[in-house]
């Protein structure tokens, strides 16, 4: 069997899947499908584009040559010891890499808990543009609004979701 062939095989399963949970959530009540629906029905959709890509492509250009991506991972990471294994070196930097990912994690479940999801949204991803010096002052403003925006539509306005409003919620309400 082709390696496309496997490749269609696996999309064909996948889509079976998104079209068996799109037939299961139309027996479920109008809120209940808000989630499960639309994602199967985007998760088709994409997985059709990719049958669609997959297959007009010459076979050439889907081989993938290992070596060559993992040559190029070695670059980034750092040497390898002689075992395979990372030298410490690049394990130290891994280590302080999940551990600053952990921390951004903590940091935005405590402000989630002490302002509520939006203002914290809106603080930490301001912060984090801002910090990180990904965008430009404006430009960061300008994303940080629209992400906090978009959640806020999606979750309050159209999914009519009753949102947390943190611990100090009594103390910000007296202003």
């Amino acid at each position: 069997m082709s390696r496309r062939m496997q490749e269609n095989l696996i999309a064909a399963a996948i889509i079976a899947v998104f079209v068996a949970v799109i037939a299961l959530s139309l027996d479920y009540g109008r809120r209940a499908r808000m989630i499960p629906l639309p994602l199967a029905t985007i998760g088709l959709i994409l997985t059709i584009i990719q049958i669609i890509w997959q297959n007009l492509r010459s076979a050439d250009e889907l081989q993938v040559d290992l070596m060559e991506v993992l040559a190029h991972q070695e670059a980034k990471d750092g040497p390898l010891a002689r075992d395979g294994e990372p030298a410490p070196q690049a394990q130290k930097s891994s280590w302080r890499r999940e551990a600053s990912a952990l921390g951004m994690v903590a940091v935005l479940v405590g402000l989630i808990l002490l302002i509520g999801p939006i203002p914290a949204v809106f603080l930490f991803t301001g912060g984090y543009f801002m910090l990180s010096r990904h965008f430009s002052r404006l430009m960061a403003l300008v994303y940080t609004v629209a992400f906090t925006a978009t959640l806020y539509l999606l979750f309050v306005v159209a999914l009519e979701v009753q949102l947390y409003h943190g611990v100090l919620e009594p103390i910000v309400s007296r202003f």
